[in-house]
């Protein structure tokens, strides 16, 4: 188990290998590629938010949907307002997400999910420390 002591999580991530693409939000909100194998070290850093995607081999329950997993330190950037064009499923693994979702505050606690219709307009905002999965439909 890897506890980071700047970030309140301590699962393992030794699965986030299995995802096919990584990358980190910047303070812009923009997303950058990352390689793999740096994955440990931005989670570790506790600045940004850590996107995985492509992790429907490890999370074969949701096939055929799309799995990417976010990991985000409390106060990290992360997208700004947006639309999806298809339904969202996001399920907490572990700590606390705070999002807006259609203008409303919502809480996702850790076991829970949340599904967000498509087009409904969505942001995370990251007041505490997470890690969740987001489903595509």
């Amino acid at each position: 188990m890897c506890t980071y002591p700047s970030i309140n999580i301590h699962m393992q991530f030794d699965f986030l290998h299995l995802g096919s693409t990584a990358y980190i939000i910047d303070e812009n909100n923009l997303d950058h590629e990352i390689e793999l194998d740096m994955i440990e070290f931005y989670i570790a850093e506790s600045e940004k938010t850590v996107k995985v995607e492509g992790m429907e081999d490890y999370y074969l329950d949701y096939l055929p949907n799309t799995v990417h997993c976010y990991i985000s330190p409390k106060g990290a950037p992360s997208f700004p307002l947006h639309l999806d064009p298809y339904d969202v499923t996001i399920k907490c693994i572990e700590g606390e997400k705070t999002m807006i979702i259609d203008d409303k505050k919502v809480v996702i606690k850790e076991g829970q999910e949340v599904l967000i219709p498509a087009n409904t307009p969505h942001q995370a905002t990251n007041e505490s420390d997470s890690v969740i999965l987001s489903i595509g439909q």
